[in-house]
């Protein structure tokens, strides 16, 4: 995916009211974007999916503009760090994110990890002890949980993209991937691949809040309390259940 460098010009102007002074809110906020159905479809021109939805109630609510950053997912949290973008979305929290990146709150929706086989395979991987033998797919940069994250011994193939993924598995070149149900159990039903592949009988029954984080080099950090208070009002007026009708059914 090309990667185009963009240079955006914030308001300075600082508005005096009643005598004390107010930061204007910068217009315009750069969010990085990843394919990752049904919360994002990336097409050659448009961006949609759950996270889009979200975000447009949001700049409606705000007033502000939004400007996608196309760019793998790995890339997108490097550029969080360096300021190069002012948001993301779909973000697990991580400690070691945490120090660059302000997580709004709360969680706009909630997934659980599953690790996917070929189907008639379901015995290969049953217990945790049983990942050890396996070749494992995942997304290059991605938090799933604490124990698989940080488990260096584990054979782990990384990509840049989830559909990638179910490729590699249909070709035998992985055992199994790893993916959060919301999203795998989504791209995979909608995939040549629906009656080929299964969730694997071992469940880490790990559960993942997605959250919209903002980079700590952004001046929308100072914006953290008024998005989150958006963020609840919009989750208060059914936010969950209007995409759950939408892209669930």
């Amino acid at each position: 995916m090309k990667h185009t460098t963009h240079t955006t010009l914030y308001l300075t102007l600082t508005l005096i009211f009643c005598g004390q002074p107010v930061i204007a809110q910068p217009k315009k906020i750069l969010v990085g974007t990843d394919a990752w159905p049904p919360f994002r479809f990336v097409s050659e021109n448009t961006i949609s999916g759950i996270d889009d939805d979200l975000w447009q109630k949001l700049a409606q609510s705000m007033g502000f503009e939004i400007e996608y950053i196309r760019c793998p997912w790995k890339r997108c949290l490097d550029m969080m760090r360096t300021g190069q973008i002012d948001a993301m979305s779909g973000l697990a929290w991580r400690e070691k994110r945490a120090i660059y990146i302000q997580y709004t709150q709360p969680a706009y929706f909630r997934c659980s990890t599953r690790y996917y086989l070929r189907k008639g395979e379901e015995n290969t991987l049953k217990t945790q002890q049983d990942l050890n033998k396996l070749n494992i797919g995942m997304v290059r940069g991605s938090a799933y949980y604490p124990s698989f994250d940080n488990n260096t011994a584990l054979h782990k193939t990384q990509m840049a993209q989830e559909s990638v993924l179910l490729q590699l598995l249909a070709a035998q070149r992985i055992d199994t991937y790893i993916g959060t149900d919301c999203q795998a159990d989504y791209e995979l039903a909608h995939s040549q691949w629906s009656n080929s592949f299964t969730k694997a009988p071992y469940n880490p029954k790990n559960h993942t809040p997605l959250y919209i984080g903002l980079s700590k080099s952004s001046k929308w950090s100072t914006e953290l309390e008024q998005i989150n208070q958006n963020i609840e009002k919009i989750l208060q007026q059914g936010f969950q259940n209007e995409i759950k009708q939408k892209y669930y059914r």
